[in-house]
C-alpha cells in the first residue's frame, strides 16, 4: 500500500478533474429534471389554485432544504472516491515512470521494475523488463 494518496499531484488531479466533472454533471443534470418533472407534474395535475399553492411553498422550502443539506455529503463522498480512484490509476504509473529515471540516470540495464501484482500496469511494467532484458543481452 502507497504511504500518499497524492503522488504526481499534476497527472492526478487532473485526472480527479476529469472523474469528478464525469461524475457531479450527471448527479446536477438528473437531479435539475427530477425537480422539474415532479413539480411540473404537481402543478398540472392540481391546477395549483392559491390556496393549494399556499400549501405547497412549505413543502418545496423542504425539499429545498433536503437538497441543500444532502448534495454537500454526496459531492465531499464523490471527491473522496474520485481520490481514490485516481490513486489506483496515478499511483503505479508514477512508480514506473520514478524507476524508469533511476534506471536511465544510473545506466544500469540490469534492474528491474518492480510493480504489485495486482496493479493494473503490471503489463507495461513487464514489457519494459522484457525491453531492459534485451538491451543487457545486446551489451
Amino acid at each position: 500500500m502507497r504511504a500518499r494518496f497524492l503522488t504526481n499531484k499534476p497527472l492526478q488531479f487532473r485526472f480527479l478533474f476529469l472523474i469528478m466533472v464525469s461524475m457531479i454533471i450527471p448527479l446536477i443534470l438528473v437531479g435539475g429534471c427530477l425537480y422539474y418533472l415532479i413539480f411540473t407534474l404537481v402543478a398540472e395535475q392540481l391546477g395549483i389554485p392559491e390556496s393549494i399553492a399556499y400549501n405547497l411553498f412549505p413543502v418545496i422550502k423542504k425539499i429545498n432544504l433536503i437538497l441543500l443539506a444532502g448534495i454537500p455529503p454526496i459531492i465531499v463522498f464523490l471527491l473522496i472516491w474520485g481520490i481514490f480512484l485516481s490513486h489506483k490509476f496515478i499511483g503505479p504509473l508514477t512508480r514506473i515512470e520514478s524507476e524508469i529515471k533511476k534506471i536511465a540516470d544510473s545506466r544500469d540495464a540490469s534492474k528491474r521494475i518492480r510493480v504489485r501484482r495486482n496493479d493494473a500496469i503490471k503489463p507495461i511494467a513487464d514489457a519494459v523488463n522484457k525491453l531492459l532484458d534485451m538491451v543487457e543481452k545486446e551489451r
